[in-house]
């Protein structure tokens, strides 16, 4: 039973107090802010389709008034509107992120990057139908936005792929900086359109050997931003020196010890994260 002090209120709540507005567009019936929390109810609430989300703010009036409702929207108003709800919520985790940064309530100059796949509720959509755009008769509730993703750990899965950059200071909070969900995109190409939106007071970002591009590692330079990553490919006659420098680094101690760091992070995060949701399977 929805009470008002129950804890799904006391974090729309809190939405209030750290939204960044974004900038002036057309006024809409339903705010920005009152989307982004209907998203947020469904996500916290599980509620994978739309009709499941349309209904159970329907039945909760305390839940729909803490979203800044006065009325339900339709059903197609909602399926349009929550369309558009990702990109929202990924500039409000990074505007919180930058705000938190800056007023020191976490360290952010050492920051982990990494992408996790999971799977889509419901039904898969085959790989030879989906290429051929053909949906099976009798397939319902079919996620045709999401792809197959080759993970680690689970092999191929279909669904979505988190890309998640997070501060790991010990000895402040860790917060994430930037959070992009896709379907199959390489990870060190998502996080090279990433790095424009990271706080500048990054300064050493670590990552495990699917960020070893060339492009990405050029970028970081540039930003003046240090980056520690194992090296995709053995060396070999033909390895650069400044590979040959990288590897010689992260297999000394001081290089073992700050690398280190980045276990104890970002991949208790996505743990975390898939025992809260109850996301099977989630790879890394």
């Amino acid at each position: 039973m929805i009470t008002n002090d129950h804890p799904l209120l006391q974090l729309l709540a809190l939405v209030d107090l750290v939204w960044v507005e974004p900038s002036p567009t057309t006024p809409k019936v339903y705010s920005e802010q009152t989307m982004f929390k209907i998203y947020l109810v469904g996500v916290l609430k599980q509620l994978w389709s739309r009709r499941s989300l349309w209904r159970y703010l329907a039945n909760m009036p305390l839940v729909a008034a803490a979203c800044g409702l006065r009325r339900i929207p339709d059903r197609r108003t909602l399926d349009r509107r929550m369309a558009e709800s990702a990109a929202q919520a990924e500039a409000q985790i990074q505007a919180l992120g930058l705000t938190l940064s800056l007023e020191a309530v976490t360290d952010a100059t050492v920051a982990a990057s990494d992408g996790s796949a999971f799977a889509t509720p419901g039904p898969v959509w085959h790989k030879r139908d989906k290429q051929a755009g053909i949906v099976p008769k009798g397939l319902r509730g079919l996620d045709t936005d999401a792809d197959w993703i080759q993970s680690t750990y689970h092999g191929w899965v279909y669904g979505y792929k988190a890309h998640v950059t997070l501060s790991i200071a010990p000895t402040t909070v860790r917060v994430v900086l930037s959070a992009r969900v896709t379907g199959s995109s390489c990870e060190s190409h998502v996080l090279q359109g990433q790095l424009d939106d990271l706080p500048p007071v990054v300064e050493t970002l670590l990552l495990d050997a699917g960020y070893d591009d060339g492009e990405l590692l050029a970028d970081c330079q540039q930003r003046e931003i240090e980056v520690l990553v194992p090296l995709s490919k053995p060396i070999g006659k033909s390895s650069s020196q400044d590979r040959r420098d990288r590897a010689a680094y992260l297999a000394s101690p001081e290089g073992k010890a700050r690398y280190q760091r980045r276990r104890c992070s970002i991949e208790p995060f996505f743990a975390t994260l898939k025992d809260f949701f109850h996301l099977d399977p989630y790879g890394a």
